[in-house]
């Protein structure tokens, strides 16, 4: 005789049931109201910029509040909000860094690649491991060169339970993956 399922404050059944599973508790990637605008805190958008250390021409996609252009001299930026938006942006750059909206996440990558041969984002580390963004990255032959776990700022920053990190991508690598961390 099967034991009735009881669900826990995770979402995990217990019990002998077929299903190990009854829901998973939803964790939303945008904050509710569907506004994607997280803003970077300056002393994380200093870290990023002071590790990768981009060069040349520079663009910031999501200007947001700033702290990537106040991070980066001579950063050119885009913002949506200011009536410049990025996926129309066809200036060509050394590097792209940015803390792109996640619910186009797809989007502003491929719109990067065709732009820039060194991207930076930060978003969730799983964000570019989905199949079809792997694809996108190897038609447009990209490479993932570092991925430098970040801890996640408190809210509000959406708490995914996900790895933040700083993802750096460029044209023609097809060396290892490095993973990083910065010092505690």
């Amino acid at each position: 005789m099967n034991t009735p399922e009881k669900q826990t404050t995770e979402g995990v059944a217990t019990g002998s049931a077929p299903s190990a599973v009854t829901s998973i508790k939803k964790r939303p990637l945008v904050p509710k109201g569907g506004n994607d605008r997280v803003y970077t805190p300056d002393a994380l958008a200093s870290e990023i910029v002071a590790h990768f250390r981009p060069s040349g021409s520079v663009l910031e996609p999501c200007k947001g509040n700033g702290a990537f252009v106040r991070a980066i001299p001579n950063c050119q930026w885009c913002e949506l909000d200011e009536g410049i938006d990025f996926l129309s942006h066809n200036a060509r750059h050394d590097w792209i860094v940015t803390n792109p909206p996640w619910s186009q996440f797809r989007a502003f990558l491929c719109h990067s690649m065709a732009l820039a041969d060194n991207i930076v984002f930060l978003s969730l580390v799983n964000a570019f491991f989905m199949r079809a963004r792997v694809q996108d990255m190897r038609m447009a032959g990209f490479g993932i060169v570092e991925i430098r776990m970040i801890p996640t700022p408190p809210k509000p920053w959406p708490q995914t339970g996900f790895q933040l990190g700083a993802t750096y991508i460029r044209r023609g690598y097809t060396g290892p993956t490095a993973f990083s961390m910065p010092n505690p």
